[in-house]
Parts: structure tokens; sequence; C-alpha cells
């Protein structure tokens, strides 16, 4: 056994904490106090408010919550409860604060990586830095997909644990692969694994077609029980979540379960989203080239041209004062591509993309042929809807795909495989795997390929290009209309619009022109190395300075000082307005609020204060979102609105002024109805709850009444199993205590009735109690909960305890207990032992 060789190891240590301090130098805003101000991180603490509170102030799990479209659980959006101590581990990286524990554990991750493929490690400090510093990175950091970001940034240590694996390095290759999939699966960000998952298939095919050709299928056997072994190892502290959102998903807009025909893409095959919402983000085929040339679109929406830009010159030529035109130029939008709106290009660094074709030249192990395979594959896929004969199959055919949306997102699969292929081609050259007789004849030959490229997108560039988007016309018709009146030229937004053609175009031209000047400058350190006019050091350092400087100035125009805010005026986003301190008043615990003066169903802070009919998630039940496509979209169905104990409406009364009015035909939190009205489909269910809209005076011919009748499917007859209800005079349910996964009422009857409670139905967990005996939920009104209730005083009782949960719950504690056991092991091994590993073939 030999003794352990701290020397050995401190360069890595080292390593790790330049890492640290790269990541927190980006990330200096945060140092001085400051918050970076994440949208969807601010949408995800007002939704989760409610939850959190509750379980602060009570130490209880929490798996449902009414703070959204009527109530719903928490699955996809917070996880309190539960023994999954991987959050521990995470909570450690989180250390060093926003945005820069996401920049380390990506450099960390990548770097594990390129140990594990025995890259010299000061070339791997270089890809770490490419890998976290591309683009896509930073933007959805700035735009608070936390998750997505935290599982893109576990995504090469999987792969670097499940390669040792392959190598017969079981314990160090189980702990690193066992520890980062457990991780990736607790951020609950399917679609990045569902990528993952795609990128080890192509992994293992690759590997199995070297140990055929090798003659090894027995270790390759052994290999893959041993990784497949440790996948299911690593499912076990996040099992709990993985049940109950795999069933929960067949009751979500992605999981395509609806019933109704009538809103529904007719063209879909199979479950899942709708193809037109899933495709609307589909990358350009042009566009892919921005990971090349980041400015060839525009960059993005948020950028307006700069001071001296021809949309500027063509303001102030109109007789606007400087400051006018300022503050107009920056409304224009620069990308100008296929999807809706962009945040920022997927920018990989001109010099990694010329580093990838470098690799696909020289290096002669078979894994780049998997690398390329699923590199291609995964640009072609991005293109969604605009290569739709291949991705419209795939979205129908390959399991779980038609649950997601974005197929841009697919990007992120190149994004770690070029900076892998890139680096270890410079690992090749630098360590002389590459006779240098043969470099300067490979580098040429790639630098033709992505330099010409480069120089024929800036100089040829508007005779295939014709920097038009989409949304062109609205926004000449916009400045016609702003502008007509101040400068008096009916033409003013056909000026501005073809001002901004001509800043997009130069925008794209001397954006490709830095690119080709960024890899004629890397071609060139690699021609001085293979002519032993520098050293490999030198060419090590110049190529890291050159790939940090480019990405690091590209990503600052995504992720800068002017994205953080000061801490209190941060706090103050979660301060209520007057409007909703008058509501707030109000000590009735459960009640449902109408929030007109936000975006309805695209605002979760709103839910912050207020138990709302709206908010923001993307995996909102089908029911619900059903219930809004058809009753509450463009207008309020006033009888919906009281069934769901909307006993509030907030409105903009003019001025920036908000009011609010108390609905006095709220239904409350439960009821007894007169009868049922039963229904054979879901569509008849669905058209049964027409009434009269908010505001309209017009009575819908006999409209739905909430309180009089519910209306009930065919197929809940039999847990009913009552010809007829009743009620008194007196008939009542009250809240007796309202709870997030346990609430309680007492009803008063001296019949037999049918009570409906204001509460969302979900039969995955939802179980009823009369006088502590269990009774079955039926689904009335499309989207509510009702009982069948004897005769005479009861306590009624609801409690959301889905078994897919608990019995979930009990693996993580042995699975947790046995990951951390073998990365302990491991550790002991390689300190002992040190590493010896053997390179890649």
């Amino acid at each position: 056994m030999q003794s352990f060789d701290f020397k050995k190891f401190l360069p890595h240590l080292l390593i790790v904490v330049g890492f640290a301090v790269l990541a927190l130098m980006y990330s200096y805003p945060s140092l001085q106090g400051k918050v970076l101000s994440q949208g969807d991180n601010i949408s995800w603490k007002g939704m989760s408010h409610e939850a959190s509170a509750y379980h602060d102030s009570t130490g209880k799990d929490v798996l449902w919550s009414n703070s959204m479209f009527g109530g719903m659980p928490t699955y996809t959006y917070y996880g309190a409860g539960g023994h999954n101590f991987m959050w521990q581990l995470q909570t450690a990286f989180s250390i060093l604060g926003k945005p820069a524990c996401f920049l380390f554990v990506a450099m960390l991750c990548f770097y594990i990586l390129m140990s594990v493929l025995e890259i010299d490690m000061w070339v791997g400090i270089v890809g770490a830095i490419a890998f976290a510093f591309s683009t896509y990175n930073v933007i959805i950091i700035g735009a608070g997909h936390e998750t997505k970001m935290w599982c893109i940034a576990y995504m090469p240590a999987v792969i670097a644990g499940l390669l040792l694996i392959y190598r017969s390095k079981y314990l160090p290759g189980i702990a690193i692969m066992g520890i980062a999939f457990a991780l990736m699966l607790t951020q609950s960000h399917y679609q990045i694994i569902y990528y993952e998952g795609i990128i080890i298939l192509f992994a293992v095919a690759g590997l199995l077609a070297i140990a055929i050709k090798e003659n090894n299928i027995k270790r390759f056997i052994i290999s893959s029980l041993v990784a497949l072994g440790t996948a299911a190892i690593a499912l076990g502290p996040n099992m709990a979540g993985l049940l109950t959102t795999a069933e929960y998903s067949k009751a979500t807009m992605r999981g395509g379960q609806s019933e109704l025909t009538m809103n529904h893409d007719k063209q879909k095959t199979g479950g899942g989203l709708d193809k037109d919402y899933a495709f609307s983000w589909s990358n350009g085929i042009g566009e892919t080239f921005c990971i090349l040339v980041p400015g060839l679109y525009g960059r993005a929406d948020g950028l307006s041209p700069e001071a001296n830009s021809n949309v500027y010159q063509a303001l102030t030529g109109m007789g606007l004062s400087e400051d006018q035109a300022s503050q107009l130029n920056a409304r224009v939008p620069m990308y100008w591509g296929p999807q809706p709106f962009l945040s920022g290009p997927v920018y990989f660094g001109a010099i990694i993309c010329f580093l990838f074709v470098l690799g696909i030249i020289i290096i002669r192990s078979p894994h780049k042929w998997w690398i390329v395979a699923v590199s291609v594959l995964a640009i072609i896929m991005s293109w969604g809807k605009h290569f739709a004969g291949l991705n419209y199959f795939l979205f129908d055919t390959l399991p779980g795909l038609n649950k997601f949306r974005t197929p841009s997102m697919i990007l992120v699969i190149p994004q770690f495989l070029f900076p892998l292929l890139g680096i270890w081609a410079l690992n090749d050259i630098v360590t002389g795997k590459i006779p240098k007789a043969e470099v300067w004849k490979k580098v040429k030959t790639a630098a033709i390929i992505t330099g010409g490229l480069c120089l024929l997108l800036a100089i040829g560039g508007r005779m295939f290009l014709d920097f038009k988007s989409p949304t062109d016309e609205r926004i000449e018709q916009g400045f016609n209309q702003m502008l007509g009146q101040m400068s008096h030229n009916s033409n003013a937004g056909s000026q501005v619009l073809k001002a901004a053609i001509e800043d997009r175009s130069s925008m794209a031209t001397n954006s490709a022109l830095w690119s080709a000047v960024l890899i004629a400058a890397a071609a060139g350190l690699l021609w001085a190395f293979s002519k032993n006019k520098i050293k490999p050091s030198m060419l090590v350092l110049s190529m890291g300075i050159l790939i940090a400087a480019d990405l690091i100035k590209e990503d600052w125009n995504y992720l800068n000082d002017r994205n953080y805010t000061e801490a209190n005026d941060y706090d103050a986003t979660f301060e209520p307005r007057t409007v909703d301190k008058q509501i707030l008043a109000d000590k009735d615990p459960y009640y449902r609020v109408l929030d007109l003066t936000r975006d309805t169903y695209n605002d979760a802070v709103q839910a912050y204060f207020h138990k709302c009919i709206g908010g923001y998630q993307a995996a909102k039940m089908e029911i619900y979102q059903d219930l809004i496509d058809i009753q509450m979209k463009n207008k309020f169905n006033a009888q919906v609105l009281n069934m769901l104990n909307t006993k509030y409406i907030i409105f903009n009364a003019g001025q920036d002024k908000q009011q609010q009015q108390q609905n006095p035909d709220a239904c409350g939190n439960a009821w007894f109805v007169d009868n049922i009205k039963w229904v054979a489909t879901a569509d008849e269910e669905m058209q049964s709850l027409n009434a009269n809209y908010l505001g309209d005076t017009t009575k819908v011919s006999n409209g739905f009444e909430p309180k009089k009748t519910a209306i009930i499917r065919n197929t809940f007859k039999n847990d009913i199993n009552a010809s007829s209800f009743q009620k008194d005079s007196a008939a009542q349910i009250k809240l007796a205590q309202y709870g997030l996964d346990d609430i309680s009422f007492i009803s008063t009857n001296s019949k037999e009735g049918l009570g409906v409670f204001s509460d969302i139905y979900y039969e995955k967990g939802w179980k009823a109690f009369i006088d502590g005996k269990e009774t079955p939920i039926v689904k009335a009104d499309y989207v509510l909960r009702a009982i069948k209730i004897p005769a005479g005083n009861h306590k009624i009782e609801f409690h959301f305890h889905p078994d897919s949960f608990y019995n979930g719950d009990k693996l993580a504690i042995i699975t947790c207990i046995i990951l951390f056991g073998i990365a302990i092991a491991a550790i002991v091994q390689v300190v002992r032992k040190g590493n010896t590993t053997a390179p890649v073939k």
C-alpha cells in the first residue's frame, strides 16, 4: 500500500480552487451583496411560497398547494420533504452563490471527465472553461432556469463515471456516475436527463463496436450490467420524485391525456404535447451556424444596435432628440430568426468549432464516430418543424419525446461534445500523439473549412440571408403609429425597419469576421507549435486565453452587472401592493383570486400573495388547461369562476392603479347541490359548463348553475350509487381546518346529499373520509371533487397521501447510504493507489 502523496493531488486541488476564483470573478456583483435577478427564479419563489411557508411552520412534507390553478401537486416545482440527501450535497456547491456555483460545478465536472480521459491537466482546464462558459449556460442562468443548468453541469461527470466502469474501474466509476446521475435526477429536469440518455446510448453503442472488434464481449456485458446497476441505485434517492412525477405526468398537459376532441391537435398520433406547442422554439436551419458566428441572427431580442447604428441615425434624421432616438433604438429587436423570441444564441466558440473539425480529422480513436454521430443528430433534431419529416416521426415514435417542447434545447448535446472532441484533439497535438509533420496539414484543412465558412458568411451573407424577421411587419406598424405623430413621417416605420435590417447585416458580418480572426489566430498558434517556434505550455496558455476571452466577452452580453439588483430591490418584488393588502385583510383562510392586472396564466408572482385562478407552470393539469382554453381564455365564464370560489377579482382602474372587487356569487369552499346532470363524454361535460361571461349582461339559455346542478360523467355512477340527492333549507358544508395535504369540513343536512367541493380533482393521492370512513371521490364540473354525504352531521376529511411518494421515499435513505459509502471507498482507493486509469483507445 502506497503512502498518501499530497503533492500528487495538490495541482488538481489548486485547479479546482482556480475554477472557484474564475467563477467568482465573473460573478463579482454578487460579492458586492447584489442579487441575481432571474425571471424564472422569481416565478419559482412566487409559486412555491405557500408550500415553503407551510413546511417551515409545520415541518411537514408538502405535496400539494392551492396557490396556482386552483390547486395542484408540488412535484414539478417544490421538493420539501423526503429523504433525498443529494440536496445537501448540492447545497454545499451552492455556497459560492449564484451564478458562480453553476459555473464552478460545470467546470469541475468537465475537468473530472478530462482527468478520466487522461487529458493533460492544463489542456483539461481549457476544456472545462469552454464547456462552462458556452453562451447557452449563462443565458439560462440569467433567466433562472436553475434546474436545467444544474443538470447540464453534471452531464460530463456521468459520462466520466460510465467510461470508468467500461474500463473495469468499477469502484470510482460507480461512485462518480452514481452520484452525478443522482444529482441530475434530483433536479427533475427530465428533458436534459433524456438528452443525457441519448448520449449514453450512442456511447454504449460505440463501446459495443469496439468490444466486438477487440473480441471482448464478456467484459462489455459485465460493464453494461454494472452501469445499469449504478443507474438503478442512482434512481433510489429520487424514487419518490420519479414515481410521483411519472404518475402526475399522465394528468398534465404534457401527458396528453385529455378526453376532449374540440381543442387538441388532430394530427397527434399518440399522447403528449400538441405539435404546434411543442415545436414553437425550433432552431432555424441557418441559425445552426450561430454555434460558430454568434451574431449571425442578431444575437437576441434584448440587444439593441449600437448608439451610432443605422437605426439611431434614421431616428435622429427624423428630427428626434438624441435621448428619444437612444430610447427607441433600444426597442428595435435585432434577433430575426424563426423562433418566437430569443435571449441569446447558442454559441460554442469559434475556436471550439475549429478544434472539433480538427478532432474529426486527426483523432484516431473510434470513439470520435459516436461523438460526431450524436452531435449531428442533435443538430438536426434542434431544427424541429423546419425538418418536420424526421422530427415529427421521432416525436411520435421515440418513447417520452412527445412530453418535451423546445427542440432547440437539444443543442446541449453538441454543446458538451464539441469541446470534448476539440480539446481531445488539442491534447493529442500537445502530447505528441500526432507527429508535428502532420499537424499543420490537418490544421490547415480544419481552418479552411471553419474559417472559410466564416468568411463566406461575412462577405456573401447577403446572397442567401435576408435579415428579415417574421415579426418585422408588426414592428413597422408599431413605429409608424409611434413616429407618425412625433415626426409627421408616414413612412417612419419602413425607414426604421430598413435601418434595422442594415444593422442586423452589419452585426452578422462583424461577428463572422471576428470568428474568422479567432480561427486564424488559433491556427497560427498551432502552426507555430508545429514549427517548434513555441512550447506546448505557451500553446495551451495562449489557446486557453483566446477561448476564455472570446466566450466570456460574448457571455457578458447576456449575463452582466445589469442582471443584478440590490437585495432590497429584489425583496421589493414580493412586497404586497395596496390591493393585495386589502384582500389579505380577509381572515377567511381559503378562497381564490383572479388577477387581471398580471399575465393571468404566465405570472407566478401573484401566487406569492394569493390562491390563484392563474399562475405559471409548464406542467399544469390537463383538465385545468382544458378549462382555461374553453371557459377562461379570452373571456371568463362567470359561473366557472364562482364554482372555483373566486372571491376577489383584481383589475386595472387606469393610470397604473389596481382595484379589487369582491365577487358576491362565489360558491364558497363546498356546497350541496339539488341535482346531477349525467353526461356521456368529456366534450358534453365541458359544454354543460357554458354560462354567461364575466361582465356580459346577455344570459346564456339554460346556463350552468353550479350551486344547483353538478355535471358528472356516467363513469362515476357506481361510485355514487344513488338515484337522487336532496338538501334541506339549512343544509351546508363549512370549512373546519385548512391545510395543504389535509383539509377538513363539517356538513349538516337532514337528507342524503351530494357535496361539491371547490378543490381540484386529482385521483392519484387524494382520499376522502366521512367520520373516519373512506368514501369515493368523483369528478364534478370537469375539474372539482364531489362525494356522497349521508344525512346528519358529519366530519369530512380530505388527505393527500400518494403511495407513490411514500413508497419511493423508503428507498431514498438506503440508496443514499450506498452511494455515499461507495464514494468514500472510492476516495480511499484513489488516495492509496493513485490514478491508474488507462487512456481511451
